[in-house]
């Protein structure tokens, strides 16, 4: 009985992954996305070398050509996971695809390098892994005269629209070339869609939005 606990409690550290990704430099990538935004300067300066030198690269590995998940080992963690106390958490290729994408939007436009490759991901004919993509490309904020229009594309898209407008929102004023688009989404059936819109006006050209009779929310303040 030692023996087989002591089996399954090997089987549980080495199956699972969640600790995806790995560290880098000894630190995971939040601490790096919090040591960009650091007041001190030689700190900011380190992180933004180890996202440049080794995070981004890993994550554009793993975007493209981390594709395969072992039948063995997911099926003995659905064995394993149906034991009592045990659960082993095991994200699957395509989660960790699109993981990889959106940890690059999470350092915004520190990661602008990697926007050719999220560009390139947006190819996918997977839904997930393409909002994803949507979402990065408009979060790095790079490259507005070539993003921009690619962005607007996808308003007519109905699986993308809410995440396109959301994208094209940051780029402000920059992307007003989709106010006539967002405009209908102002009446679209789907009340996601109607919200996406009046936010991505807003930040975009509030005076388009005022005369759609979109007016800004005031959160009132409590007594």
């Amino acid at each position: 009985m030692v023996a087989l606990t002591g089996g399954v409690w090997v089987l549980m550290k080495t199956l699972g992954n969640i600790h995806f990704p790995a560290l880098f430099a000894g630190q995971t990538i939040p601490y790096w996305r919090e040591q960009l935004y650091s007041r001190d300067g030689g700190a900011s300066n380190a992180a933004l070398a180890t996202v440049n030198s080794q995070i981004i690269p890993a994550l554009k590995e793993t975007m493209f050509h981390d594709t395969y998940d072992s039948a063995l080992r997911m099926s003995l963690v659905n064995v394993l996971n149906g034991l009592p106390g045990v659960q082993i958490y095991y994200m699957q290729a395509r989660e960790r695809r699109t993981f990889a994408i959106r940890c690059l939007g999470d350092f915004g436009p520190a990661a602008r390098a990697a926007l050719p490759d999220v560009i390139r991901a947006l190819e996918t004919d997977d839904p997930e892994i393409k909002v994803a993509a949507i979402s990065t490309v408009g979060k790095l904020q790079s490259d507005p005269d070539k993003v921009i229009p690619l962005l607007i594309r996808y308003l007519d898209d109905d699986r993308c629209d809410v995440v396109a407008a959301g994208a094209l929102a940051e780029f402000g004023s920059l992307a007003k070339p989709a106010v006539p688009k967002l405009l209908p989404l102002l009446n679209a059936k789907d009340d996601d869609d109607q919200a996406a819109a009046q936010a991505a006006l807003l930040k975009i050209d509030p005076e388009a939005a005022a005369k759609a009779g979109v007016a800004p929310k005031h959160t009132s303040a409590r007594k």
